[in-house]
């Protein structure tokens, strides 16, 4: 699939758009069909880019007076902030055709070098949107539930995070901690068999 869009009326005259929809004059060719359905699938993505692109474009050109442009097209003004923020942020030659505006949008905020990679990382191994910034926002892939540690009989709460607060400063945690205990015990000397301390 190509980066560029069809260009509708190119299509032999047979497609007309209006702002409710869209009618055929004529018959298409199967292929005609075919990359008119494409495009129409990348419309939201472009649509979304265009928009920013071209109100950067008239903040640069002229001005205040572009203010005007953001009240005739009938959007929202965050719907245009966000647009025009990761138009700015992600260059054209960084984005990456087939992917959301979404896709773009997590990586927005990473530096211009990163951008591409990271959209052709994502593109190429299927992932969706928000896993990408969940990537981007260094949060591991899978959030795992806490497990519930009961308390021993007997313990205060006082005393179970002290036993957390010591089991976390091993640097490996509790499998160092048990090693360590093991590793320690192993090495106590014994005096002999019958002593009761020798267990």
């Amino acid at each position: 699939m190509s980066d560029q869009l069809v260009y509708i009326n190119s299509i032999s005259n047979s497609v007309n758009i209006s702002e409710v929809g869209m009618s055929f004059s004529s018959d298409l060719e199967y292929d005609e069909w075919y990359r008119l359905m494409q495009t129409l699938g990348r419309l939201e993505t472009a649509f979304q880019f265009a928009i920013g692109d071209a109100l950067n474009y008239g903040m640069s050109k002229y001005g205040e007076k572009y203010s005007n442009a953001i009240d005739a097209t009938g959007f929202a003004y965050q719907s245009l902030a966000n647009w025009t923020w990761v138009s700015k942020s992600v260059p054209l030659d960084n984005r990456v055709s087939g992917l959301t505006w979404s896709h773009h949008r997590a990586v927005a905020t990473c530096s211009a070098s990163e951008q591409q990679s990271l959209l052709l990382s994502a593109k190429a191994r299927g992932i969706s949107a928000s896993d990408l910034l969940a990537e981007v926002q260094g949060e591991p892939e899978e959030k795992k539930q806490p497990k519930a540690v009961s308390i021993p009989p007997g313990w205060t709460v006082d005393d179970a995070n002290k036993a957390l607060e010591m089991i976390s400063s091993y640097k490996d945690g509790l499998n160092a901690l048990c090693d360590a205990i093991e590793t320690k015990t192993e090495s106590v000397q014994r005096y002999c068999a019958e002593c009761p301390h020798n267990n």
